[in-house]
């Protein structure tokens, strides 16, 4: 059997025009994930992250804090989250870009519940599958995408015991709720609870990947709490 972490980038750079890449607190949050993991599992045998900045930031981060540094994780963009800005410019235009969302938030009375009841309005037309011509990439596709990563990794596996894969919030939360029978409509509902460099750890057996674990963040917890963060 193999254990398969994945783990959810640092907090990146939500709101800025720059959003692919971590803030100085995501920094933070992969150095200590690597210190928590360097001293419960000492190293990875097999490491993989998509092909985003944040990944690639988050991935350096904890692997140096391993002291794993001789490693280099293997590129592979099928772990890469959904274009969120398209999601969001197919519902209504003007939510394409930061600044759009940001003059969109400035113009509600409780911004950031409006932003989110938009945001969850978004991804009911994308996920329900009525105009996936009108998306770079539709739902069905990125759900393909994601459970062919998956499916590749494990026929990749050569006897590793512990694989690393850093990735973002909607791959986890889609092999989640795939694994564990929840409705599609849901993945949003699961998405948000999912934390910054949180884990999510499946097993690989002969019968298939099972869910060990889901979200799991102890890392933050206590006099670390204040690394704790969702987005």
């Amino acid at each position: 059997m193999t254990a398969i972490y994945l783990i959810r980038h640092g907090q990146a750079s939500f709101g800025k025009a720059e959003y692919d890449c971590l803030s100085e607190l995501g920094e933070q949050q992969a150095r200590h994930i690597g210190e928590s993991f360097k001293a419960r599992l000492g190293g990875f045998d097999k490491v993989l992250r998509g092909s985003m900045q944040r990944h690639q930031q988050t991935a350096d981060g904890c692997l140096t804090a391993m002291g794993q540094t001789d490693i280099t994780p293997q590129l592979d963009a099928g772990w890469n989250e959904y274009d969120h800005q398209d999601i969001l410019a197919q519902f209504d235009p003007q939510l394409a870009t930061a600044q759009g969302v940001k003059a969109y938030m400035s113009r509600q009375q409780n911004p950031h519940k409006a932003l989110e009841q938009v945001i969850g309005q978004a991804f009911k037309r994308w996920i329900g599958s009525q105009h996936n011509s009108d998306y770079i990439e539709s739902w069905p596709d990125y759900q393909a995408r994601i459970q062919t990563a998956l499916a590749h990794l494990i026929s990749e596996l050569d006897g590793e015991k512990r694989v690393a894969v850093f990735s973002s919030g909607g791959p986890i939360a889609l092999l989640s709720q795939a694994i564990l029978g929840v409705p599609a409509e849901n993945l949003m509902a699961l998405n948000w609870t999912l934390v910054n460099c949180g884990i999510t750890k499946l097993i690989s057996t002969r019968k298939g990947a099972i869910l060990s674990s889901l979200n799991e963040h102890s890392a933050f917890e206590g006099d670390r709490k204040h690394l704790l963060t969702y987005k």
